[in-house]
């Protein structure tokens, strides 16, 4: 099916879909931030079952309703496996008992393993009556082409990536102040590869430390509104899932401070809009390493040091 996407808010083509009772059975929604995807599809399976409420009493709501299913990544390995796969599918083929309506959730639908995948496509192929399942997802792509063409594609706009966290503030801003000095030399222009060397490995230590608070938080806001009947299996992997969301954002706030600091300086040095390209394919090719469960400071650590060699390189 062709994906809506922008100018049109995708709230709005719901809103059409449903005012014309036109909805696709089955919905991929993604983005680039996945709290973002959930919260969407949250609030859009509270409207498909009229359940009224807000906040973490809507997701309490929610997820007591006798008529959603759930499927998510389960153990550290954060797979859907099959038998968790064939389980949710025989669920979601009784009729409604609160309503008219059903609804399944997939989350992080890209973590199907290849067995689980083809399960689940018999059930697009053969959608059972009166349900909407709505699959999540930030790596639309890397599902089979045959899942994503039975489904009604919605792209969720990027928001710009924030953290209100001081430390986090602080660190980007440390970040920032860093890259400036591998451009000028620092103060003087006299500071020494060594010396940003060193202040790589000091970014390095403090992003984990400030990581593993902000995933400490995160987790023990969200566990407090959990279906009393999740798997620890699935607990084990909603936790890795938390703390790899949070650094997955916390690069693309570097992203964005590494590009406010080349505007800065983009008069002041030719070299710039150049260094900025390889710094952000360098750091997207970390994000893609982080998606692999490589170790955080041995990604980052490399990072820095590529991005050292690229913004202290003289113009050729």
């Amino acid at each position: 099916m062709t994906e809506a996407t922008a100018p049109t808010d995708p709230q709005a083509l719901i809103n059409r879909a449903m005012a014309e009772n036109r909805l696709a059975h089955a919905l991929l929604i993604h983005g680039q931030n996945l709290s973002v995807v959930e919260r969407f599809a949250t609030e859009l399976s509270a409207r498909l079952l009229g359940v009224q409420a807000y906040g973490d009493e809507l997701e309490e709501k929610l997820f007591r309703h006798p008529d959603v299913f759930t499927l998510r990544p389960s153990k550290k390995s954060r797979v859907i496996s099959v038998d968790d796969t064939r389980e949710a599918i025989r669920q979601i083929q009784h009729s409604p008992q609160a309503g008219e309506r059903k609804v399944a959730i997939v989350f992080e639908v890209d973590r199907f393993n290849t067995s689980a995948a083809n399960a689940f496509l018999k059930t697009l192929e053969e959608p059972p009556l009166n349900t909407t399942i709505l699959l999540l997802t930030t790596r639309p792509h890397s599902l089979l082409a045959t899942i994503r063409s039975r489904c009604q594609l919605f792209r969720l706009p990027t928001a710009a990536h924030t953290f209100d966290d001081p430390s986090a503030q602080a660190w980007l801003e440390a970040y920032k102040k860093w890259l400036e000095d591998l451009l000028t030399g620092g103060p003087g222009g006299k500071q020494s590869i060594p010396h940003f060397i060193i202040g790589a490995y000091s970014l390095v230590e403090r992003f984990s430390a400030i990581i593993g608070e902000l995933g400490k938080a995160a987790w023990k806001d969200q566990s407090k509104n959990l279906p009393e009947d999740m798997k620890d299996d699935e607990r084990i992997a909603l936790e890795s899932r938390i703390s790899i969301s949070i650094r997955q954002d916390f690069l693309a706030a570097m992203e964005n401070a590494t590009e406010v600091l080349a505007r800065k300086k983009l008069f002041d040095d030719t070299t710039v809009p150049q260094k900025f390209i390889e710094s952000v394919e360098a750091l997207e090719n970390s994000t893609n390493l982080l998606r692999l469960n490589m170790k955080t400071e041995a990604v980052l650590e490399s990072y820095l040091l590529r991005t050292l060699r690229i913004w202290t390189a003289k113009a050729s």
